[in-house]
């Protein structure tokens, strides 16, 4: 077992409050250095008559560093390709504390869509922490493998959460849904998750060049991330383009994480992979195709019927006529109605 920290010495774990994650994680690096972590072994060292074998591997008694680094699972996870850019010795070779800081602060940038290894590593300990768990608690059902979970919300905390951790300065524009060009259609998508994964749905609307409803849908998707959601509220919406035959058609969403995915013409390796190459051959299936980001204000109608289709009894609606809760996004819309939104200025330097 790892040496416990002592009451008399002070502690040296303060750093864990600026790693680059989520609070959740945050706080869980925060009960790895104080030896908190409900392993079976610190179970054990806190009086519990508890059997102290690692349950995933049966080979070694259950401490946190066998848990998250020395388990044969765990080890797996971290020699997947791309393996950790950190010297291996060091990678397997340093005590508990030293190891978490090293690889929290580390400068290096992984393959993986260049995400920085500070970013993926403390989201991949808490994954193998919830996969412990799944299997402990869960008779071994998970959602997705540890390295596909890991990824994907590396990848969404890089590109979302990052950015909100350095506000610039702020200010306030005005911000309205706009018409598509003459002889041009408009698909406003959107996807609902109520956590991340959590219960999901997707929507969205088609509307022609005077702002005249065409048609709109709604998806249950069951639990799932927001990304995930989100391009399925795009697919859907392609798909009906397709089957209206419509020549020339503008898709706007207010996920710029999936705008800039379309954009790649590589193929990324995560999760969601599949999704994004069905949005990409479907929109060149459009002989006239623009696609943009938006702001949320100016897409509330496709967020009410993301959100409606999140509780939908079956999988897929597709709606001749606005339902009632989307009217009064639409009445807006059709009067120009004007919302403040907050951006960050821009410098002019």
């Amino acid at each position: 077992m790892e040496k416990a920290v002592s009451n008399h010495s002070p502690f040296q774990g303060f750093w864990v409050w600026k790693v680059s994650s989520l609070p959740k994680v945050q706080v869980f690096l925060w009960q790895c250095c104080h030896q908190s972590i409900p392993t079976r072994e610190v179970l054990a060292a806190r009086g519990m008559d508890i059997e102290t074998l690692c349950p995933l591997c049966r080979s070694a008694p259950e401490t946190i560093m066998h848990l998250l680094r020395d388990c044969p699972s765990s080890k797996d996870f971290w020699n997947s390709s791309p393996p950790p850019p950190v010297d291996p010795d060091c990678f397997y070779g340093s005590n508990l504390m030293d190891w978490l800081k090293l690889n929290c602060h580390s400068s290096h940038c992984s393959p993986i869509h260049n995400i920085d290894w500070k970013i993926i590593f403390p989201i991949g300990i808490w994954n193998l922490w919830l996969h412990r768990n799944a299997v402990v608690f869960n008779n071994g059902r998970t959602r997705g493998s540890v390295r596909t979970n890991t990824i994907s919300q590396a990848m969404e905390f890089a590109f979302l959460g990052l950015n909100m951790q350095h506000p610039a300065s702020r200010h306030i524009t005005l911000v309205k849904w706009t018409k598509p060009p003459l002889n041009w259609y408009k698909v406003n998508s959107d996807g609902s998750s109520l956590g991340n994964p959590g219960l999901a749905g997707a929507g969205g609307l088609i509307r022609d060049a005077t702002g005249k409803w065409i048609k709109g849908y709604a998806r249950a998707i069951g639990v799932t991330t927001s990304v995930a959601a989100e391009l399925w509220a795009l697919r859907d919406g392609i798909r009906l383009c397709i089957a209206l035959k419509l020549q020339a058609v503008v898709f706007e969403l207010d996920a710029k994480l999936v705008v800039d995915m379309l954009k790649k013409e590589d193929r990324s390796s995560n999760s969601n992979d599949n999704l994004v190459e069905d949005c990409k051959r479907g929109l060149k299936e459009i002989p006239m195709v623009l696609v943009q980001h938006c702001y949320r204000e100016s897409n509330r109608c496709a967020d009410a019927l993301a959100r409606l289709g999140a509780h939908l009894p079956q999988d897929f609606v597709v709606f001749l006529d606005p339902p009632l809760e989307v009217s009064p996004f639409l009445d807006a819309d059709a009067t120009d109605t004007l919302f403040n939104r907050s951006v960050a200025a821009v410098s002019s330097v």
